[in-house]
């Protein structure tokens, strides 16, 4: 089985799209002809536009009807609710989607993959002076104050070891999982995100690093909506990014034998950037909800 490069889930190497996320598949090689036919060239991730669902308060038989679901995978979907990614498509097929959406009373929100995907800018460091948290980032310091905050999200990190013909046995050693938080502001497009336990916030009142966060966030974030959605999620892993400088040390004959980590950090990222996506676009609409 080979996995998708953009969610990361098993899928079959016949397929030309990922059957989750709508994203072109290398297929196997093929023999190459002589003079090969012209062919239209798959769109690039920052071409590409996000197809989404708000489920809230959509009925389950609805939802079937218009994605073409089981009763039973519909009833889940409605259940829990949020956004749905239906569909990874270019411009265009995106558009004619959206028309075939709206006509069947499910009007869709339309988003660049590529605003989703912003990188975020990772806290280091950071400290709260009264109304406002000064946050120390690889770049520079940066200052959040109340009022500022578009939307915080919260959401567990799972990490593993990936399995191998070498480690079939049980695996005794755990490795302890993370916890992310992503405040999305109103003037920037790339979030602020905090790693609970790569945060260096000197003392904290509570004992812990998690708690004093989000007693942080609680005194600046302000009225900003919170999102815990991501929990309700199954974990899609990925390569870390510890793992992908370990792959580096590998082919370079530094890293053999070490166990590769996966974690499903780059689904968090993609889960939070969907929402603050449209987020920004009901509040230039004035749209009520979250």
């Amino acid at each position: 089985m080979a996995s998708c490069p953009a969610c990361g889930r098993n899928v079959a190497v016949a397929r030309a799209e990922c059957l989750y996320c709508g994203a072109p598949l290398e297929s196997a090689p093929q023999a190459t002809p002589t003079n090969p036919a012209p062919s239209a060239a798959a769109p690039l991730p920052s071409q590409r536009v996000l197809v989404l669902l708000d489920l809230d308060g959509t009925e389950a038989s609805k939802l079937a009807e218009t994605l073409a679901l089981s009763s039973y995978e519909a009833t889940l979907l409605a259940r829990r609710g949020g956004l749905h990614l239906v569909r990874v498509l270019d411009p265009a097929d995106a558009a004619a989607e959206a028309e075939r959406l709206r006509a069947r009373g499910a009007p869709p929100w339309l988003v660049p993959e590529a605003e989703v995907r912003t990188p975020p800018l990772l806290c280091l460091a950071g400290e709260r002076r009264g109304a406002q948290l000064v946050l120390r980032t690889a770049q520079a310091r940066v200052t959040l104050a109340r009022g500022d905050a578009l939307l915080v999200v919260r959401g567990s990190i799972t990490r593993e070891y990936q399995p191998t013909a070498e480690r079939r046995r049980i695996a005794t050693a755990r490795l302890e999982g993370g916890y992310r938080v992503q405040v999305h502001r109103r003037a920037e497009a790339r979030a602020l995100e905090i790693d609970a336990l790569n945060f260096e916030l000197g003392f904290a009142q509570s004992g812990s690093a998690r708690l004093e966060i989000e007693a942080w966030l609680d005194a600046v974030a302000g009225d900003a909506p919170r999102d815990d959605g991501f929990s309700r999620l199954g974990p899609v892993l990925g390569l870390s990014a510890a793992a992908g400088s370990l792959a580096a040390a590998t082919r370079s004959g530094a890293g053999e034998n070490r166990p590769v980590v996966l974690d499903n950090l780059a689904q968090f990222r993609f889960y939070s950037g969907c929402l603050a996506a449209v987020r920004r676009r009901r509040e230039a609409q004035g749209t009520p909800g979250f």
